[in-house]
This record gives structure tokens, sequence and C-alpha cells, in this order.
């Protein structure tokens, strides 16, 4: 009996590691920065620097997965990868990878037992030492921001605080709900989810890692809260099943589970009102949708356009009614078919509107 659980244990391991070989992406950055917060953990930053021979811009470009997932949401194997697009375009990227997912760690002996930090933590600790370190490395003196769903939600948490007029350069906010009034179907999800994470975290990225050669092949069940029916390629969507997502804190999960349950974002203890601070942003917002979206529906997004106070906002909205060529969810307005030839051009003409161009020759003088 103990050898047959070992052996099935040995199975299980080595089903997961070849798979995950077998579908590793094969892109990789220019440079890759260690970040240390104030509360001593490491950050994983991935830089693309300015490709092509088109114009160059002071302002570098972060850009910040959601949840449960890591950078590769945002810089897989081109054609995907949104911040490979903008360096195409010239712009300087720079790809987060949040606390405990992948390239970022808290360096020790116990590190894989420090679970339960919250999404306060990403905002206090993640994103000031991220800010900073790139407006160190490159000497400029804002930043633009691209984030999907929670990556944007952090975006819209610095609103009326100090730290907003660094992301003066503008941010993008893409399938980022301010509020879930719109989403009650979510509510038993996210309690489920909080339960499982128990002290620690939902335990998740295993079992993703175990199915990814099953997945892409058919919808199962519940696929579209994440993604449009047939908007992706099968084959991206088994490679991103090993590689892109991750296990979700406790503190993260709880505190979504209550914003969910009782539409208020707030921090995990609810002495801050997050919610003000979104109707207090003033930087430049562009928000964008997707027509099929049920993390963040066209309802919710159009919710969120009408509560950020900047006078500079764009909301676009994608799919078939709206003028695309394919209708929209949650990833795959990054990872679709068609977001290279649709979403990635919309952003980063926003972004170059609203960036400051210099001569290609002290662009890279001061880097």
């Amino acid at each position: 009996m103990v050898l047959a659980v070992l052996a099935l244990g040995f199975l299980t391991w080595a089903h997961a590691a070849f798979w995950q070989t077998f579908f590793a992406p094969q892109d990789v950055p220019d440079e890759i920065h260690n970040v240390k917060t104030a509360d001593g953990w490491r950050i994983g930053l991935r830089r693309y620097r300015p490709r092509g021979d088109g114009p160059r811009y002071e302002e570098p470009v972060i850009l910040c997965h959601g949840l449960g997932a890591n950078h590769y949401n945002l810089d897989w194997d081109p054609p995907y990868g949104v911040a490979q697009a903008l360096a195409e375009q010239g712009r300087d990227c720079f790809v987060i990878s949040l606390r405990s997912h992948h390239g970022s760690s808290r360096p020790g002996p116990f590190n894989r037992l420090r679970w339960g930090f919250s999404f306060d933590d990403y905002l206090h600790y993640d994103v000031p030492a991220v800010i900073e370190h790139v407006l160190a490395v490159t000497g400029a003196p804002r930043v633009q921001w691209v984030g999907h769903s929670m990556g944007g939600i952090l975006a819209y948490a610095l609103g009326g605080t100090p730290l907003e007029q660094k992301l003066a350069g503008g941010v993008v906010a893409v399938g980022s709900p301010s509020s879930f009034a719109h989403q009650r179907y979510l509510v038993r999800l996210s309690r489920l989810g909080a339960l499982l994470a128990g002290r620690t975290r939902v335990r998740k990225s295993w079992l993703q890692r175990l199915v990814a050669p099953f997945t892409g092949w058919f919808d199962p069940p519940f696929s579209e809260l994440v993604i449009a029916p047939k908007s992706m390629e099968g084959r991206v969507i088994r490679r991103l099943q090993a590689w892109a997502f991750d296990d979700i804190s406790a503190g993260v999960a709880r505190q979504f589970a209550d914003w969910v349950a009782n539409d208020r974002f707030r921090s995990l203890d609810h002495a801050v009102d997050y919610t003000a601070r979104v109707g207090a942003l003033t930087v430049p917002v562009l928000l964008v949708g997707g027509s099929k979206d049920m993390m963040a529906p066209p309802a919710c997004m159009r919710a969120a356009a009408e509560r950020i106070r900047s006078e500079d906002k764009t909301l676009l909205l994608f799919g078939r009614e709206h003028g695309s060529r394919v209708d929209y969810g949650h990833g795959d307005l990054l990872l679709g078919r068609e977001a290279p030839n649709e979403v990635y051009p919309a952003i980063a003409a926003w972004l170059a509107s609203r960036a400051t161009p210099v001569a290609r020759g002290a662009a890279t003088a001061t880097r």
C-alpha cells in the first residue's frame, strides 16, 4: 500500500514536470531585476528594452498581472505578450511578478511557508518598491502603468495618494472592476476560494499543471468566467495552464471574498476605503473591457469610468457589437486570438499619445 502511494505520487510529479517542460515558454526578457521591498521580499521584474526603428519615449511602462496569475499573462511568447508588443513600439517595459508569484520570493529557509499576505501587502510594499526602482533605473520622472484585472485595481487604489503622481503618464486598466455589483454570481466562488485557502493559500497551480495537456480541446464548465468560448488557441491555453497561473494567498482570497459579497472595495481590516481612492484618480486612465467578460462585465467597466474623477479618461470595449472581429472575455483581452491585432495596438496608441517623445540618443544615454 505504501509503495503504491509512493508510486502514484512519483507518477503525478513526473507527469506535471514533463508537461511543464514540454510547454515551457521560449521568449526571454532582456534583463531580470530583483527589487527588495520594505518588508524583505524580493520582487522579480522582467525588462524588455525598446526595439525597432521608431520613436522612443521618456516614460517607462510597468505591467502588472492579475489575481492568481503571474508575469506570463503579459509577456508570453510572441505574437502574444503585450510587453513585447509595446517594446516593438519603442517602449521600455518592466513586467512585475508580485510576491510569491513566479520569479518573486522571500529569502530564507522557510520561504514556502510564508503565505497569508493580502492585496494590501501588494499595494503597500510591492508596488511602491517597483515604481521607485523603475524610476531610479531609467531616470524618468514618471511611469505609465498597464494592469490586467487586479493589476489595474492596484492602480485604482493609488488614487489620491502621493504615489499616484508617479503614474502621471497614464494608467491602462484591462478588465479591472472597481465594484462587484454586476457580478453577484461570483459570491459563492469567492467564498469557496477563501475557505480553500485556509490560513495559507489556495493551492491551484499544481492542479492546473496536471490538467494542462487536456485543456484547450473543449470548453470545460465555468471556463466562460475567465475566457470567452473559442477565443483562444488551444495550444496557447495548454501552455499557459502549465506556466501562467499561481496559488492565491489566503489574505488575498479573503479580501476578494469580502469585496464581492459586500460590494466594498477596502483593506482587509476594513480601515481603508479604496472605493474613495478610485474616485480620487486624476491621472489619465484608459479602461479596456470585453463584451463577454464575466469578471469585469461592460456595465462594471462603465461604472468604473463614471467613478474615476480624471478629466482624461477613455473607455474602450472590445467585442463584435463594438466592431471587433471576435467577442472578448477576461483573459483573452490579452491572450486571445485577435488581441495582438486589436487590443495591443489600441493600448500602444493610447500610451504613446500621452508619453513624451525623446531623441533616440537621449533615450539610450539615460539607461
